[in-house]
């Protein structure tokens, strides 16, 4: 997933890169929505991505995510829908991306998020949505 980021492709291309999972099938609707976003440019695009990242988490459901991660999720996910500029848009993402990085990290170590049932597998797709939406901020925004 990673180099796809690195070479620009989308990090899905493959059906077989996601396991049909909860996480799975979130990323893949994160994807598609994300791809309706890059008909957008600006404010437009922000809110656009903000609510598909959004989306994405939701479907994970309520207790995939702990509270001390989702809330700094959450406040990245506000600033990225009051972005005037690609540069608040990227800053509000790279505050998405440090706050599922670090829930990452602790899932790779102990099996799961403290405080909420996601896995490392959910938290990389989320991880690679934040990375992709990245991308098109960079390119459209």
């Amino acid at each position: 997933m990673i180099l796809a980021l690195a070479l620009g492709g989308p990090p899905f291309e493959s059906r077989e890169a996601m396991a049909i999972t909860q996480a799975g099938i979130a990323a893949r609707n994160a994807e598609a929505d994300l791809a309706k976003c890059g008909s957008n440019t600006g404010t437009a695009l922000y809110g656009c991505v903000a609510t598909a990242l959004n989306n994405a988490c939701q479907q994970l459901g309520r207790n995939a995510i702990p509270p001390s991660v989702k809330q700094p999720f959450d406040n990245a996910i506000y600033r990225l829908r009051r972005a005037v500029d690609k540069v608040q848009a990227l800053s509000a993402l790279a505050q998405a991306r440090a706050a599922i990085s670090g829930a990452l990290q602790q899932a790779r170590t102990i099996g799961h998020v403290e405080g909420g049932t996601a896995d490392a597998q959910d938290l990389a797709a989320i991880s690679a949505l934040i990375g992709h939406a990245v991308q098109l901020v960079q390119s459209k925004g």
